[in-house]
């Protein structure tokens, strides 16, 4: 007998396995859906997804390389000064570079496993590093957290993307990408504050750029148990919605002909 990995559909002779067919296939409301169902749908999601995706942490870890640079600038010679924060440029390069070299191979993450648990995983990852920053002795040191914070955060833009995509409809993504967008000069406000603060602590074996890695690091750590927790991977397994929710989200982004998502990896797309 055929196990239910290798069982196949045939449908004008056309052979399927069941492990193509996307998930919304498996989630058929059966029924005209009601305007007023989906609109509640619709504001259940915001309410669950929309302060995850909007948090300001992942964003003001992008920031925090300036704010320390001046922390530490403001610590050491005037000579010692302009030599850190021109070393600073190439590390802010180089998280760049890591984030560009991995975008690739984050993208095959997050189609081969589930999409809320893969970006937990890498946050959690650049959470640390980002602590480590605070136990860096020399230039070289720096440039490794760095690289590896910019491999980790290469997961979430492109995971914003998709979670949006699985969850809203065409004409509702623009107005959400741009909610999580606008995050970033939040993150910029938040992340000042923060500095100011960190710089009036003296009373310290470390240094307040020290502090400023340790605080933000975690923030992130913390921030990564919770999307662990709470960030739903798609429509189909979302915690805060029933069954018959998860139905109406399905049949809202059938006009978006896209599916919820698939994690077998056809050669020939």
């Amino acid at each position: 007998m055929q196990s239910e990995k290798d069982e196949k559909r045939a449908h004008h002779g056309i052979h399927i396995e069941e492990k193509q067919v996307d998930q919304a296939a498996h989630f058929s409301l059966g029924r005209e859906l009601d305007p007023e169902e989906a609109l509640r749908v619709r504001r259940k999601i915001d309410r669950h997804i929309l302060p995850m995706m909007c948090g300001a942490v992942q964003f003001m870890d992008k920031t925090t390389l300036g704010n320390s640079a001046i922390l530490r600038a403001s610590n050491g010679s005037p000579q010692e000064s302009i030599t850190y924060l021109t070393r600073s440029n190439w590390l802010g390069t180089v998280f760049y570079v890591s984030y560009l070299v991995f975008e690739y191979p984050q993208n095959l993450g997050l189609q081969r496993f589930p999409v809320g648990k893969w970006m937990s995983i890498n946050i959690f990852c650049w959470g640390i590093a980002l602590c480590a920053h605070a136990a860096c002795k020399d230039f070289r040191q720096l440039f490794a957290v760095r690289f590896i914070m910019g491999m980790c955060e290469g997961s979430i833009t492109a995971g914003f993307l998709i979670v949006t995509s699985m969850f809203y409809t065409h004409r509702e993504q623009t107005q959400r990408v741009g909610y999580w967008f606008l995050m970033n000069g939040s993150a910029q406000m938040i992340s000042g504050f923060l500095s100011f603060g960190v710089l009036h602590i003296h009373k310290s074996a470390l240094h307040p750029w020290q502090w400023f890695m340790i605080i933000t690091g975690i923030m992130t750590l913390i921030l990564a148990v919770f999307y662990w927790i709470l960030f739903p991977d798609s429509p189909a397994n979302a915690w805060f919605l029933t069954l018959e929710e998860r139905k109406i989200a399905v049949e809202r982004i059938k006009v978006n002909q896209t599916g919820i998502g698939n994690k077998q990896f056809k050669w020939e797309q």
